[in-house]
């Protein structure tokens, strides 16, 4: 069994992402103010994982999401588009994709929520995976989307970290909100070079590495 301190070594890293080209953004708010990046944060984004782990591994071992958040507040879980019931045996493979939201309202909402009264209704499409979950990690990626109150309540902790973004969507993001980004950036560095935060609106991504690795500080 692995350490939990061999995979937090081992996630520090993977940063680097040795004989990979690609940018890094750092940014530096003065508040605490995340909707600008909510749009990204339900799209998805990647993170480096020890993946063949469990969803309860992945969160609360390598990304340090409170248990009692997991199993109170994160109510629908889905793996690779199926829901889930069991965080401790549903493994996450490299490629994932895992989104996770608080309680959804009405019929639906309550059909979905992970271990309802209602989850046999929609037994058909839930989560049974053939490998359960295991000590045995292997390096990998994993793309995460955050809804509703999970977005304002998990995004800070995962910007913090360091998220895995396409250039373009990064480009996006500074343009269409450069009007509330630029008050509230006190500091910006792009691949290790402090710039003046005005710059980052209207920086040239065209020539750049297809992925930019982004993290977001208060």
């Amino acid at each position: 069994m692995q350490r939990q301190s061999d995979i937090v070594t081992w996630l520090k890293k993977e940063v680097k992402l040795k004989n990979h080209k690609h940018s890094t953004l750092l940014l530096k708010l003065n508040k605490k103010q995340f909707s600008s990046f909510f749009p990204i944060l339900q799209k998805g984004f990647m993170v480096k994982a020890l993946t063949g782990s469990s969803i309860k591994n992945l969160l609360c071992e390598q990304y340090k999401v409170k248990t009692d958040y997991l199993t109170e507040r994160i109510k629908t879980i889905f793996l690779d588009g199926q829901p889930v019931d069991d965080v401790e045996t549903a493994s996450v493979k490299d490629g994932s994709t895992l989104a996770l939201a608080a309680a959804m309202p009405g019929l639906v909402g309550a059909t979905f929520r992970t271990g309802g009264v209602l989850s046999s209704f929609r037994s058909g499409i839930t989560y049974k995976g053939e490998e359960m979950a295991t000590d045995s990690h292997e390096k990998g990626t994993v793309k995460i989307k955050l809804f509703n109150l999970v977005t304002g309540e998990l995004g800070p902790l995962f910007l913090k970290q360091g998220v895995w973004l396409k250039k373009e969507d990064i480009k996006l993001l500074l343009q269409d909100s450069a009007d509330i980004l630029r008050p509230l950036i006190s500091y910006a560095e792009k691949d290790s070079q402090a710039m003046v935060p005005e710059q980052i609106a209207v920086l040239n991504w065209s020539e750049e590495p297809e992925d930019v690795h982004l993290r977001v500080l208060v």
